[in-house]
């Protein structure tokens, strides 16, 4: 009884909310910064970067569910060319050239592991 009740405390802790990725989300001709904390499912922080050759560059930072990475800048020379980098840690998306992976563990769920394999642990192992 005691291990059963252990084990929907761990699995109400580790289902709760997950803390909110946080990332820059702006719009500028250069590479700006402003930390916002994300929407709950977004996932991964974006960094797009079109030419606009009459304008200049256009940065657009942002959080997103999906992104897809793309390296069109050709030269810097066709109207609408993009880049778009993206990455999955806290404000990774800072630097222009973010060389994050695209697949790392959230926090949240390293910890929601490693409460899991404790309860395994509990439930293999012999009564206390």
């Amino acid at each position: 009884m005691k291990t059963a009740l252990l084990l929907l405390v761990a699995l109400a802790v580790a289902a709760g909310p997950a803390r909110a990725l946080r990332c820059h989300v702006c719009s500028s001709s250069s590479n700006c910064e402003k930390p916002q904390n994300c929407a709950a499912n977004a996932r991964y922080c974006r960094t797009r970067t079109k030419v606009e050759p009459l304008l200049g560059n256009l940065v657009e930072k942002d959080c997103v569910e999906a992104c897809t990475p793309t390296h069109s800048l050709q030269g810097q020379v066709s109207s609408g060319a993009a880049a778009t980098q993206c990455c999955q840690d806290d404000l990774c998306n800072r630097s222009l050239q973010s060389s994050a992976p695209a697949h790392t563990l959230l926090p949240s769920t390293a910890l929601g592991l490693a409460l899991a394999l404790s309860l395994l642990t509990l439930l293999v192992a012999p009564s206390l």
